[in-house]
């Protein structure tokens, strides 16, 4: 085996050997005396409290004014998370909220993380994928094993739930059901001589779990726990659930009751792609080997699998594919042949049922980003918006054929996709800033610096809203108009 490649895909492996001091802890569960304790059913997490406070749970009139569903990573296939609310809303609502919320252990926004190590943070305390908003509850993973719900006008916690693992999914929401999905970024010593050896591993070490909670009280209604992580944010359809883990698997099983339907092994474990479905198919990218699938949804048989040459670290496992209009769109990581500058993220397109490339775009040459990641692609209205963590550039390119439409120099490492409402995209990156792009031209028309970083952590717009986690472990809700005034609204102020 290539030891060279084992220790750059491994990269996040040795972040596990670093503490974290939990200096400026902001926001300890002084609610624990408040606390119910609970038995699930589930032998282990009956052993922690969880919380639960329903007097912070919004009104019907309130919930009915957000989305009642959340599928999927970024809630659609497309990856725009963005939601209009209804002209007759309450203007708090159409003006946008603003609070902010801390997890436990969450580092200080203005601070440094321990050691100035940005890894610690991120893979510790930080809420590094974004949130859910649906019936005016904001839902969150965070790395330090909590699933937090949150009034959506308030910031207000209702409840908690302990995973016994990193969460790093969006939770989904389907009727009374939440979906969370945990697991580690790391190979233990056994999988490490296993790789070593030439032999397949397991990533993702510990519990690593799927769990069904209630949508108002956070209790456990089921479990079922996968031999890797669970990283990835699961996929809903009809019934039924998917995620790719850390073993090589695809599973699917019925939403209601956790019980296993198929699992079929693509032998590449999934370590952050998210899984999106169009034309019958599931997508998500695999790593070691470095291909990605379509799995048949009904049956799990790989109809169809691809790669390209010269990908490195996690290659095509990392970004988290989007769909329009029989296109998937996934950007990859390669190997530039540039001492100076290692690496360059490649976008792909493409045919959904066929993985043959319609288009592929390269963005410019760079220095190595953390953990070789990529970003999030989205798609609207037949244009796609992705970022590079390698070189800080924002592009639009035409679905159909990849033509540039734009770019923008954004200078920062770019992880997250973008929410797109009203012309605008609204873009987090690394530097703790939301940048707001008109994407028309690509003009920045606003910045609003939050502190802290930005992973992939995709934002959400509702109503006048923006909802957004970052890896420093809070949420911060604030009305878009923070952001980017247009002159209608600035003539009101």
């Amino acid at each position: 085996m290539n030891l060279s490649k084992y220790n750059s895909m491994c990269r996040l492996c040795k972040s596990s050997l670093l503490t974290v001091a939990m200096i400026g802890i902001v926001a300890p569960f002084s609610a624990f005396s408040q606390s119910h304790r609970t038995s699930s059913g589930n032998a282990v997490a009956a052993e922690f409290p969880y919380q639960y406070f329903p007097k912070n749970l919004p009104s019907d009139g309130t919930a009915q004014l957000y989305p009642s569903i959340w599928t999927t990573y970024a809630a659609n296939a497309g990856r725009n998370p963005a939601f209009q609310m209804p002209a007759n809303a309450p203007k708090q609502f159409r003006d946008g909220v603003e609070w902010s919320f801390a997890g436990a252990g969450a580092l200080p926004l203005t601070g440094t993380p321990p050691a100035g190590n940005f890894k610690t943070a991120a893979y510790t305390v930080g809420m590094p994928v974004g949130v859910s908003v649906v019936k005016g509850i904001v839902y969150v993973g965070d790395d330090n094993g909590y699933t937090y719900a949150m009034n959506a006008e308030t910031g207000k916690m209702i409840w908690a739930h302990y995973g016994w693992n990193m969460n790093m999914s969006n939770p989904l929401v389907v009727g009374d059901s939440v979906f969370v999905s945990t697991g580690s970024p790391y190979f233990n010593y056994a999988n490490t001589m296993k790789y070593l050896k030439g032999k397949r591993p397991t990533r993702g070490p510990g519990l690593n779990t799927i769990y069904a909670l209630d949508r108002t009280t956070g209790k456990e209604l089921w479990a079922y726990h996968t031999p890797g992580e669970g990283m990835p944010t699961p996929l809903y359809k009809d019934g039924f659930l998917y995620e790719g883990t850390g073993d090589g698997y695809i599973y699917k099983l019925a939403a209601d009751t956790g019980t296993l339907v198929w699992k079929a092994d693509i032998t590449s474990f999934d370590s952050m792609s998210s899984l999106v479905e169009g034309s019958g198919y599931i997508f998500a990218g695999g790593t070691d080997p470095n291909f990605f699938y379509a799995l048949d949804e009904n049956t799990g048989k790989i109809a169809w699998k691809m790669s390209i040459p010269e990908m490195v670290a996690t290659g095509i496992g990392d970004c988290t594919p989007a769909y329009q209009a029989g296109t998937v769109v996934q950007e990859v990581t390669i190997s530039s042949g540039d001492a100076s500058k290692p690496v360059a993220n490649v976008l792909l397109a493409l045919d959904a049922k066929t993985g043959k490339i319609i288009w592929q775009k390269r963005f410019q040459n760079g220095s190595v980003p953390p953990a070789m990641k990529t970003a999030t692609p989205i798609i609207v209205d037949g244009v796609v918006y992705e970022g590079s963590p390698v070189s800080g550039e924002y592009y639009a390119l035409n679905l159909k054929d990849g033509s540039q439409l734009w770019s923008l120099h954004i200078g920062s490492q770019i992880r997250a996709g973008a929410a797109v409402q009203n012309g605008i995209a609204y873009l987090p990156y690394r530097a703790g800033d939301i940048a707001a792009i008109q994407i028309k031209d690509g003009k920045l028309v606003g910045v609003k610096h939050i502190g802290g970083a930005f992973g992939p952590s995709s934002p959400v717009i509702v109503g006048g809203t923006l909802y957004v986690s970052n890896v420093y472990g809070w949420v911060n809700a604030m009305p878009l108009t923070d952001i980017y005034q247009t002159k209608e609204t600035a003539k009101v102020q």
